[in-house]
């Protein structure tokens, strides 16, 4: 896919930027695989490529949806015009955007800047939460997750997983038993601008406090894959950020 020259990400060291004041040496031998990190205000760059503009541009193209509530999956039709989307979100429907860097190439941009400070391989998603909702319930991922938000608040709640630390995408079991966690749980909220980095395999869960979208980018390692991958920038399953 072509990515203009003009992205701000093009070329970009962007968790660099993200964390500001911080190395990246230090956030790799700090956090990365082991421990959450919140960051207020240094994501600002990122804002424009997420707006409800940029919601209905994906609608429009068709991108790749899920559509759920608390956790609970939409037995319908993904929406395929932006009054249907609208329509699910009135009625407290999550969208998750899936495959973004498909059909928009600064976010393809997004991904590649990721793809050249961390191993792995990198995809983004979009969601967009309605007010008073979740859309997953307590869950882990086999990436390691960088959240940006983008409109709107969501309050991130996060455990360490002590049941399932380092799962692997052909190990996910069917019930995670989150009821067998006994982990302290850590909380934070995510403001335009604001980013948040959820370890692979952190339980974790957000619920919008206001109309709210922001962007998941998955970096998924050759460990998790349990296989080595040619390129760095993939076509990924869902995060569910």
């Amino acid at each position: 896919m072509h990515v203009r020259d003009s992205s701000p990400f093009r070329k970009a060291t962007l968790i660099s930027t993200w964390l500001s004041t911080q190395p990246l040496d230090w956030f790799l031998s700090s956090h990365f695989g082991r421990e959450p990190l919140v960051r207020p205000s240094s994501a600002r760059d990122a804002i424009p490529l997420l707006t409800w503009a940029t919601v209905e541009k994906l609608v429009r193209a068709g991108a790749d949806m899920l559509v759920v509530r608390n956790g609970v999956r939409h037995t319908g039709d993904a929406p395929l015009a932006p009054a249907e989307a609208w329509g699910l979100l009135e009625r407290g429907y999550s969208l998750v955007i899936r495959e973004c860097d498909r059909l928009d190439p600064d976010l393809r941009a997004l991904a590649e800047a990721f793809a050249l400070e961390l191993p792995g391989e990198v995809g983004v998603q979009a969601f967009a939460t309605p007010a008073g909702y979740c859309s997953f319930g307590w869950h882990y991922d086999c990436e390691d997750v960088f959240i940006a938000q983008t409109c709107g608040e969501k309050q991130y709640r996060l455990r360490r997983n002590t049941v399932n630390p380092r799962p692997r995408l052909r190990e996910i079991p069917r019930d995670a038993h989150f009821e067998r966690e006994t982990s302290p749980v850590l909380a934070c909220t995510l403001l335009p601008g604001d980013w948040l980095y959820v370890p692979r395999g952190w339980w974790h869960m957000a619920h919008a406090t206001r109309d709210s979208l922001s962007l998941s980018v998955g970096v998924l390692s050759d460990d998790a894959r349990e296989t080595p991958v040619r390129t760095s920038v993939r076509r990924h399953r869902v995060v569910r950020g």
